[in-house]
């Protein structure tokens, strides 16, 4: 069963909200300059207008791990990156430095919401602000040390909400406290260098899907590096979701 694109994703604006600029969502930001650019030379009218929500400062241990420099310690991690993209390509997209805050403001069906971020506290907040949208997409990605996954849902039976097949992600209980890293070497321990790449790449990958091929045959990537294997999950319409938001 093939998930298809709507029109309106290939003739309008297409809103962006990437909550996260850190380990994952700095890489996710990289990717989608390129996505960009790939798609406006192929000739969507406008591609895409991104708005990237982060509170956190960069800090030495974040150097080498995220897409950061020792001359930006200190400084806002949204504010930082999207300065450094607009710059070096002309754009202007948007940095908030604060919490993700939902908008009214965008066109209907023509919101996708990436979820980068490192708690379930934080997904619950994401959640419950879909509501201020329309039928948006919502890709949400984790990982461990050396494991990840990327989900994406509309709402529809076809495709719903990551949390509503997986409600575990919204479970704060399962939050680990205290994941502050010191140094570059504290972080390694708990994630390896590369597998927020492979799961940014995912994201970025389904995201071409929608755009380049017209839509998705799969809803969820996963990922085991030390296993070496990928693996999807392939769409099926779902009879038993009641709820396209659930809070």
């Amino acid at each position: 069963m093939k998930h298809q694109t709507p029109s309106e994703f290939h003739t309008r604006p297409v809103y962006i909200e990437l909550v996260g600029a850190g380990a994952t969502g700095s890489l996710i930001l990289a990717g989608l300059v390129r996505l960009h650019m790939a798609i406006k030379e192929l000739g969507h009218p406008y591609g895409m207008a991104v708005r990237c929500w982060d509170p956190d400062t960069v800090s030495a241990a974040n150097i080498g791990r995220q897409l950061f420099s020792e001359q930006e310690i200190g400084q806002n991690k949204a504010v930082t990156l999207i300065s450094r993209y607009n710059y070096h390509f002309g754009l202007e997209w948007f940095a908030v430095p604060k919490k993700f805050l939902p908008s009214k403001n965008y066109e209907s069906g023509n919101v996708v919401v990436i979820s980068a971020v490192d708690t379930r506290k934080s997904r619950a907040s994401i959640n419950a602000g879909l509501k201020q949208y329309y039928n948006a997409y919502l890709i949400d990605s984790g990982c461990g040390k050396d494991f990840g996954q990327v989900c994406i849902g509309n709402g529809s039976k076809e495709l719903p909400y990551p949390w509503v097949i997986h409600p575990e992600l919204l479970d704060e209980k399962l939050d680990t406290p205290g994941n502050t890293s010191c140094s570059m070497a504290d972080s390694l321990e708990r994630h390896g260098l590369f597998i927020n790449q492979f799961v940014a790449t995912g994201v970025l990958e389904i995201l071409w899907q929608l755009f380049r091929h017209g839509g998705l045959d799969y809803s969820e990537l996963y990922f085991n590096l030390k296993t070496g294997r990928m693996m999807p999950k392939m769409i099926t319409e779902q009879v038993s979701t009641s709820d396209k938001n659930p809070s």
